[in-house]
């Protein structure tokens, strides 16, 4: 089995763990999602593992061959803790849905970032240019609240978390990562530079 169809596996697990928790947050009033929400924030500057909660929530999410048997978390147990942990971080104070099916993290990063400030974009330029791990999850946390706070406006920024797992995934190995940030670079061209057309108006005169 390839690489891109286990990785498509766990985009799909990651993809509808979190369809599942958006629609019981925002279409069913479900309480439980709204504490699921909050214990999945708190725990997103954590390990995969310190919260079993958490911890329970990710395993029920991957498929089983990105579940580790050694005491590290694997790379899949990473991108699952992560992608879930950032959802809960999007979702926050929002009432649209902010896992968009095809919607890249290029594209909502280029969305986001279209009109602020050259400050602004330098937080997406370091996590393209990032040497580590860490370092990468920082400013992707970062964005993630950025996008955050502009969901709230008719904006409404969202993204695919499923495809944001898969991501996470492909950049902990270095014959992936270029392929990756090439992607998350087209994407972010494109929607940064949109713009709409100009509608014009034709006079005609009798």
């Amino acid at each position: 089995m390839n690489d891109t169809h286990q990785s498509e596996q766990l985009s799909d697990g990651i993809g509808q763990a979190v369809s599942r928790l958006q629609h019981q947050f925002l279409e069913a009033g479900d309480p439980s999602a709204r504490r699921k929400l909050a214990v999945l924030r708190r725990a997103v500057n954590e390990d995969p593992g310190e919260s079993p909660e958490v911890w329970q929530m990710v395993l029920e999410a991957l498929p089983e061959k990105y579940i580790g048997r050694r005491d590290q978390p694997t790379a899949g147990e990473w991108a699952g803790h992560l992608a879930l942990t950032l959802y809960a971080v999007h979702q926050r104070g929002n009432v649209r849905p902010v896992h968009v099916v095809g919607q890249s993290f290029g594209s909502a990063a280029g969305t986001l970032l279209r009109g602020r400030t050259e400050s602004t974009k330098r937080t997406y330029d370091a996590l393209l240019s990032a040497t580590n791990f860490a370092t990468r999850r920082h400013y992707l946390r970062a964005l993630i609240g950025l996008m955050a706070t502009d969901s709230t406006s008719s904006r409404a920024i969202g993204l695919d978390y499923g495809r944001l797992a898969n991501d996470i995934y492909r950049l902990q190995f270095g014959k992936f990562r270029s392929s990756v940030l090439r992607t998350w670079g087209r994407d972010f061209y494109r929607a940064f530079s949109w713009a709409p057309e100009r509608e014009t108006e034709e006079v005609s005169t009798l």
